[in-house]
């Protein structure tokens, strides 16, 4: 009994890891493509 407790812990724990590094790739990517977006469009603004 208390080793399957301790494995339901231990896996929900591990789905939640895994959930908040997917979470943490989508922002990093996000934020990068934004960092890009702007970047180019510095580039591509007339110089004047």
């Amino acid at each position: 009994m208390r080793v399957d407790l301790n494995l339901r812990r231990v896996r929900a724990v591990k789905r939640v890891g895994k959930i908040r590094m997917n979470l943490r790739i989508i922002s990093y990517y996000r934020i990068m493509q934004v960092c890009q977006a702007e970047y180019f469009r510095q580039l591509l603004k007339p110089v004047t």
